[in-house]
């Protein structure tokens, strides 16, 4: 009984989605091609948002934040993801390579830069090696995107924590996928409030700095 919106720039990512709604007879699904910084037109509140891989991309992440912040009634849920500066920092590493060696982002660019990287993990670099073993390191697209994007912005829990309080939001915990990562925050953390404490959960991230490397993924509901 849910009544959908999805929003994305792209206008062919759009297209195939209707595609595919049409073809499963779904009718509860609505898409509008947008700005996340235009959406505050719509005149419409949820009770539900979900922005996975976007507010990082933005020149300004808070912006586009405060904007979904606003469509959401009082009460509400978000599920948020941004990335973590402390998980991808064999990503800047990457990233300052291709810098160095002058790769475009040409589809015969990308290709040979991921050949040349898988080359120097055989030979045994081991940053390049983590970075070989991302699932989107193997496709074009995910590639392109994981690398040789224009703009990203990385995030701290402690800023992620700031932004929270700024946008009136309660945290509401993490979406963990690493099972044996939660298993040794819990061991290593008996209070039954440190599942939502953001400074613990930081400080965890210090000691294993892999547990958010593909993105921080958290659920926050509006005050």
């Amino acid at each position: 009984n849910a009544r959908v919106l999805a929003v994305d720039l792209s206008l062919n990512s759009l297209s195939y989605a209707l595609r595919k709604t049409n073809e499963l007879g779904f009718s509860n699904i609505e898409y509008v091609q947008g700005d996340i910084l235009e959406l505050g037109k719509l005149k419409r509140q949820f009770d539900l948002i979900e922005c996975a891989g976007v507010l990082h991309h933005l020149g300004d992440p808070l912006a586009g934040w405060r904007i979904l912040v606003g469509l959401l009634r009082p009460g509400g849920i978000m599920k948020i993801s941004l990335y973590s500066e402390i998980a991808r920092q064999d990503i800047l590493r990457g990233r300052s390579l291709i810098a160095e060696k002058g790769y475009t982002t040409s589809p015969e660019d990308i290709r040979r830069c991921r050949q040349d990287f898988i080359t120097m993990a055989e030979d045994g670099n081991p940053t390049i090696a983590k970075i070989c073993n991302y699932r989107d390191f193997f496709s074009l697209s995910e590639c392109r995107d994981l690398l040789f994007h224009v703009q990203e912005h990385r995030f701290t829990l402690p800023q992620i924590e700031e932004a929270l309080k700024a946008l009136h939001l309660k945290f509401l915990g993490f979406e963990i996928r690493d099972q044996k990562a939660l298993k040794q925050f819990k061991e290593s953390n008996s209070n039954s409030n440190a599942l939502t404490s953001l400074s613990l959960w930081h400080k965890f991230e210090l000691d294993n700095p892999d547990t958010f490397r593909g993105m921080y993924q958290f659920w926050c509901k509006k005050l």
